[in-house]
């Protein structure tokens, strides 16, 4: 087997096993299952049983790679990085809204390459690997070709607890929102990606993102025919902006115009 087809197969099973995990549980979770990790940001065992099955499955195929998750933090100093989000949309999820997924993705030297994303309450699974196009369980998917502004359908999330001023998340929200012909928040930044590949938005634009929040959902989009950039690369607080070739110009000229200086 090809090295990235291998990494993909491990990519996928390992959204899958995270994926039981939070099928089982879902909508029976109780308020003394959730812990306040810190004042608006919540966790579950949900989260942390998810993470845990993901990474020992990916350390025992690959175990000279590091591992980055959400919960349990990690290494990334190795050539191949796997980030994990084991619970994308833990308040969605918690809420009993079924916005949410488990996203696993792979760089190689800094460099998303595999990519993979679970929808449980959907039963549908995202994937890509680079050079290998995006697919929707066994089907192909591109990215909209709507050409008209005011046509866009455009997801937008920002941080309950954001370091920037608010004002300026409103300022781009406005001026998008003006524009465009819809704006939506489901609130997890791997489904947007998602939704975004398969053409049901034209783009997103969401602040103060981890790696695992984008990861595999780079590799996905970028497969689809969409372009994804990042204000500060895959670290820890970048920004996602992402859209079709007809949408991201615009999206990016407002939110650059806002941040520019920041």
């Amino acid at each position: 087997m090809d090295r990235i087809e291998s990494f993909l197969k491990v990519a996928k099973e390992s959204a899958l096993i995270g994926g039981l995990i939070l099928k089982e549980h879902f909508g029976k979770l109780t308020q003394k299952d959730i812990q306040e990790k810190s004042e608006k940001d919540v966790v579950s065992f949900v989260d942390k049983t998810s993470e845990e099955r993901i990474r020992k499955y990916i350390k025992m195929n690959f175990p000279d790679h590091d591992v980055v998750g959400e919960e349990e933090g990690g290494s990334d100093d190795s050539e191949y990085v796997w980030y994990i989000d084991p619970l994308d949309g833990t308040k969605n999820y918690i809420a009993g809204f079924p916005i949410f997924g488990v996203s696993v993705g792979l760089t190689y030297q800094k460099e998303p390459i595999v990519g993979a994303i679970y929808l449980p309450y959907f039963d549908t699974l995202y994937w890509a690997y680079k050079g290998g196009g995006a697919y929707k369980n066994r089907n192909r998917i591109e990215v909209s070709k709507r050409v008209q502004v005011k046509s866009f359908y455009i997801a937008y999330g920002f941080p309950s607890r954001a370091k920037r001023n608010l004002n300026i998340y409103w300022k781009i929200f406005r001026e998008l929102f003006e524009k465009v012909g819809a704006m939506r928040r489901p609130g997890a930044a791997a489904v947007d990606l998602c939704f975004t590949a398969e053409g049901i938005f034209d783009g997103i634009v969401e602040f103060e993102l981890n790696p695992w929040d984008v990861c595999a959902g780079i590799v996905i989009v970028k497969e689809a025919g969409g372009i994804v950039s990042l204000t500060k690369g895959l670290s820890k607080g970048t920004d996602v902006i992402a859209g079709t070739p007809n949408s991201y110009p615009h999206i990016e000229d407002v939110v650059k115009s806002n941040l520019e200086g920041l």
